[in-house]
């Protein structure tokens, strides 16, 4: 899980350089074994999409729902899979509030430069 976090959805930064977001986030669903589609999931995969659900309220004003919530209002059909994951996380309740030391860390990202996203992002690729 660790190894798949480091490079969690790195192909779209590389993607950004030639095609529009919209478009890159369309595809990157469809292609993606973390986000709901035809692709076999596996245990690994269903907990990459929790943490993607959870951590999209820090990162995306659009998006204020927790993992849980989240869950309950889009993807209902994927309770028996992600509600035994958000007990196991300890996060299976509903909350609009953040967690203050995540927001404080959240802010410490602002100093990442472009030399460390191309830095990250030659290690994806020299990882296909």
């Amino acid at each position: 899980l660790l190894q798949r976090l480091k490079y969690h959805d790195l192909d779209k930064m590389y993607l950004l350089l030639f095609y529009e977001k919209k478009d890159i986030n369309k595809f990157h669903n469809n292609i993606s074994s973390h986000h709901d589609n035809e692709i076999p999931k596996t245990e690994l995969d269903y907990i990459e999409m929790v943490l993607d659900w959870e951590s999209a309220r820090y990162t995306k004003d659009d998006k204020p729902l927790n993992a849980f919530d989240t869950l309950n209002k889009y993807y209902t059909h994927l309770k028996t899979k992600i509600l035994p994951i958000l007990e196991k996380m300890g996060i299976a309740y509903s909350t609009l509030d953040k967690d203050q030391n995540i927001v404080e860390y959240a802010k410490t990202l602002d100093s990442i430069t472009v030399d460390d996203i191309k830095k990250e992002l030659i290690n994806y690729i020299n990882m296909q």
